[in-house]
């Protein structure tokens, strides 16, 4: 498997003028050999030897060809879908990416009613995350990103959309949110997120976050959005 998987990568490195040239070739090759075996054995004396003997050239031939580019085929499928996996979710939360976050939030506005609000976007970003590594080091600030995904996760509903933008910076759209329903998500995110610590280990760890929360308006952009609920978490910050 190893040097099936080896061969399919150096075909792949190739031009495809060279991988056609290349199959072309390796396909004459044997069916030429094959030929000239039947002849030497007496293979074309009679209709019924020929109609074997070319279907048996056929059959070697063609199926292993055929398997080698079934196979490449198949790998450039699993590739492309680790690819698509990759863009759209972040491989340490679960939670999506940036560009699947708008992609998905701006399909939302754009089906909403026009005249009413589509919901709510809450800028999460943990605070003083910087010192969590410094102090207990990278890999401890990863297990901490890491739950505080899984805690974001759990408080999504069925429409609603969780990502991490980056760092320790986390986006969620509430659809259709009210104010009552993003106050009772972002309080329940913030004592959440209190109890971290306990999870990852260190006992001296203390994480907290700020919020920032913008309601969508009518003909608003996710742009605007975004950024208005940006705004917000710096006065949170501060």
């Amino acid at each position: 498997m190893k040097t099936f998987n080896r061969w399919m990568t150096m075909f792949g490195e190739l031009s495809p003028l060279r991988q056609i040239l290349l199959l072309l070739g390796l396909g004459c090759i044997l069916a030429n050999c094959l030929a000239a075996l039947f002849f030497e054995m007496g293979g074309y004396d009679s209709l019924d030897k020929t109609i074997l003997a070319t279907t048996l050239i056929v059959i070697v031939v063609g199926g292993p060809l055929g398997a080698f580019l079934v196979g490449l085929n198949y790998r450039l499928k699993v590739m492309a879908h680790e690819l698509d996996i990759a863009f759209r979710k972040d491989g340490m939360t679960g939670l999506s990416t940036r560009h699947e976050f708008y992609l998905r939030v701006e399909q939302m506005i754009l089906r909403n009613n026009p005249a009413l609000s589509a919901g709510a976007v809450l800028y999460i970003d943990a605070d003083h995350f910087k010192s969590v590594n410094d102090s207990f080091g990278h890999a401890v600030g990863d297990d901490v990103l890491q739950e505080m995904g899984s805690l974001i996760g759990k408080r999504l509903g069925r429409r609603d959309v969780g990502a991490r933008f980056g760092g320790e910076e986390f986006a969620v759209f509430l659809a259709d949110a009210d104010y009552g329903k993003a106050a009772w998500v972002a309080h329940g995110i913030l004592l959440d997120m209190r109890g971290i610590s306990p999870k990852v280990g260190p006992k001296e760890l203390s994480l907290t976050v700020s919020i920032g929360v913008s309601f969508h308006e009518p003909g608003q952009t996710l742009e605007e959005l975004v950024n208005a609920a940006d705004e917000c978490l710096y006065r949170a910050k501060n």
